[in-house]
């Protein structure tokens, strides 16, 4: 069953590493029924081009209408406050890019890298452990959130900072964040 799309969806950007992490904790759809999902066409590209987990489920959300993928319009020049935007792989720099032309309400990384750019230029952001915020908002049921918790942690490469804090992080910071 594909669950309609409800009016005023906040809009999130995927990264490549969290879209194949929710895919394997077979999230995607909750994720997709939850938000609208944006990603930049060097993302798409990457997931799909080398057949990722995951490849075959955006697919099917794109052809469903349920996946946006963007293009990226290159910069005419980058300035120097861009320095650390360049050091990031395409992906991810694509991402923020998008965000940057706010094409999205906030990003979804699972990348250290571009988490710590978000830190540092306050771009809000989330990781894919964000099964806390559609579990707390009845999206998702507990089974699956215990489910889907289990599979992240087990696949994802969080430091165990990153999974305290998602684990401990106060309901009030991550209110912006819910559907």
């Amino acid at each position: 069953m594909i669950p309609k799309k409800r009016q005023h969806q906040k809009e999130i950007l995927l990264d490549a590493s969290s879209a194949i992490l929710l895919a394997k904790a077979g999230v995607h759809e909750v994720v997709a029924a939850s938000y609208h999902i944006c990603m930049s066409d060097s993302v798409f590209d990457e997931i799909t081009r080398k057949k990722l987990l995951g490849s075959e489920e955006y697919k099917k959300l794109l052809q469903e209408k349920r996946l946006e993928v963007l293009p990226v319009l290159s910069p005419a020049s980058w300035s120097v406050a861009d320095a650390p935007l360049q050091r990031l792989d395409r992906g991810e720099r694509d991402t923020l890019l998008l965000f940057r032309e706010g094409r999205a309400d906030f990003v979804v990384t699972d990348d250290g890298a571009a988490a710590r750019f978000c830190l540092n230029n306050k771009v809000p952001f989330v990781n894919s452990l964000l099964l806390r915020l559609l579990h707390r908002s009845g999206m998702i049921g507990n089974s699956s959130y215990v489910a889907g918790v289990k599979s992240l942690l087990a696949q994802g490469r969080y430091s165990e900072k990153v999974r305290e804090y998602a684990t401990s992080c106060p309901d009030s910071e991550l209110l912006f964040f819910l559907p």
